[in-house]
C-alpha cells in the first residue's frame, strides 16, 4: 500500500471513529461550540449602534449634550484638578494663573481654553510649542506662527478663542473643532482630526468640567463620562481578564484618569465603598438608587466623591475614573440594575442612547 492509500485509509477510519463513539461525537460537540460561540458572542455583544472595532464610531450614538462636555459644580474651577494638570504639563508647568487671566481679558472659559492648548500642544511637550512658543496651533501667512515668549503665543491664543467664541458664536468644543480640526480636510490625510473633539472633551473633564457654554441636564438619563466611546458592550464576552467566556452585566466606557464620573440621573446614594466579599472586582464603586426601582453603578472609580445617604443631581460628579479591582486599564464600567441594589442587570444602553 502507497502512502496515498495509507493516509487515506487511517483518515477514513477516523472519522468512523468520531462519527460512531460516544467520545468521537463528544469531540464532535467541543468543536462545534470552539467555532459557534464566537459568532453567537460576535451577534450579542455588537449592535447596528455600538461598533466594538471602531469605538470612535459610537459618540454619535451616544452624542446629546448641547456644549460637549459637562457643567463644573457651581460653574466653578476645580482647584485641585486645575493645579494638578499644571504640576506636570510641559512648558505649561505652573502656568495655571497665566491662563486664568489671559481667559479673564478675553471674557473666555479658562477651561476650555487649557483643554485646547494641552490638548495641542500633547500636554505641552510638542515642538511648536517648546521651540516656536505657539500654544494653539495658530497658524500664520507662513504656516506655524512663532513667539518670542510663550505668554505672547498664550495672549494671541486668547484673542483668537475670543473672535471664534464670542464674536462668531461657536460657543461648543464642536463648533471650535469645526474651525480647529475641520474633518475632512486636505492636510489631514490620516483624519486625526476626527479625534479634536472627543479629546478636548476628555481633557475638559479631567479639568473638572467647563464653566460657561455647558449642559446642565441630558434628559432622562445623562452619559456618565461625555462624548464616550463604548468599549464593552453588555452580553456575552471573553472576559478580558479571566480570558473565559462569560456575560458583562454592564458596558465599559472608555475614560482616563483622573476624568470626572457623573451621575447619571438624581437621586440617593446607596452604595459608595471598595467591597470586601464577591463584589471586590468592582474596585471602588458607587451605586445611586433612582425613580422607579431604578440603579445605576459606576466601577472601577480611582476615587469616592459621594457618601451613602447623599441625594445628588443629575451630572453631578461621583468620583473619578480609574482601574481600581478586576480591571485591565482605566475605564468605567456602567450598569443598570432593576428591581433591587445589585437586582437583575438590563442593557444600560437604551437609557443613555440620545432621545432615551
Amino acid at each position: 500500500m502507497n502512502p496515498k492509500e495509507a493516509a487515506k485509509t487511517l483518515g477514513s477510519i477516523l472519522v468512523s471513529k468520531l462519527l460512531f463513539s460516544p467520545l468521537g461525537l463528544i469531540a464532535v460537540g467541543i468543536a462545534i461550540l470552539l467555532i459557534a460561540v464566537p459568532v453567537f458572542m460576535s451577534m450579542t455583544s455588537k449592535s447596528e449602534d455600538f461598533n466594538l472595532e471602531d469605538p470612535d464610531s459610537n459618540l454619535d450614538a451616544l452624542s446629546s449634550s448641547s456644549g460637549g462636555a459637562y457643567c463644573a459644580p457651581n460653574g466653578e474651577i476645580d482647584q485641585d484638578l486645575w493645579d494638578g494638570q499644571f504640576a506636570s504639563a510641559g512648558v505649561f508647568s505652573g502656568m495655571g494663573d497665566v491662563f486664568l487671566e489671559v481667559a479673564a481679558n478675553q471674557g473666555i472659559d479658562p477651561v476650555l481654553m487649557a483643554a485646547i492648548a494641552l490638548h495641542e500642544t500633547g500636554h505641552g511637550t510638542s515642538s511648536a510649542v517648546v521651540e516656536k512658543k505657539n500654544p494653539g496651533g495658530l497658524m500664520g501667512k507662513n504656516g506655524l506662527m512663532v513667539f518670542g515668549t510663550l505668554e505672547e503665543g498664550l495672549a494671541s491664543m486668547g484673542k483668537t478663542l475670543h473672535n471664534r467664541i464670542i464674536k462668531d458664536g461657536l460657543v461648543t468644543i464642536a463648533d471650535l473643532g469645526s474651525v480647529y480640526a475641520p474633518i475632512g480636510a486636505s492636510n489631514d490625510p490620516t483624519n486625526l482630526n476626527s479625534h479634536w473633539v472627543p479629546n478636548v472633551t476628555k481633557v475638559v473633564s479631567s479639568l473638572g468640567g467647563l464653566t460657561m457654554n455647558c449642559a446642565t441636564s441630558t434628559g432622562e438619563f445623562a452619559k456618565p463620562v461625555p462624548n464616550v466611546a463604548v468599549n464593552s458592550n453588555f452580553g456575552v464576552r471573553v472576559h478580558p481578564v479571566t480570558g473565559k467566556i462569560s456575560r458583562h452585566e454592564g458596558v465599559d466606557l472608555e475614560c482616563t484618569q483622573p476624568e470626572l464620573i457623573y451621575s447619571a440621573k438624581e437621586g440617593r446614594v446607596v452604595f459608595a465603598e471598595y467591597p470586601s466579599n464577591g463584589l471586590n472586582t468592582y474596585g471602588n464603586v458607587v451605586v445611586i438608587e433612582h425613580e422607579n426601582k431604578l440603579f445605576s453603578l459606576y466601577a472601577h472609580l480611582s476615587k469616592i466623591d459621594v457618601k451613602v445617604g447623599q441625594e445628588v443631581s443629575q451630572l453631578q460628579p461621583v468620583g473619578q475614573c480609574g482601574t481600581t479591582g478586576r480591571s485591565t486599564g482605566d475605564h468605567l464600567h456602567f450598569e443598570i440594575h432593576t428591581g433591587k441594589l445589585f437586582g437583575k442587570r438590563v442593557n444600560p444602553m437604551p437609557y443613555l442612547e440620545k432621545g432615551a
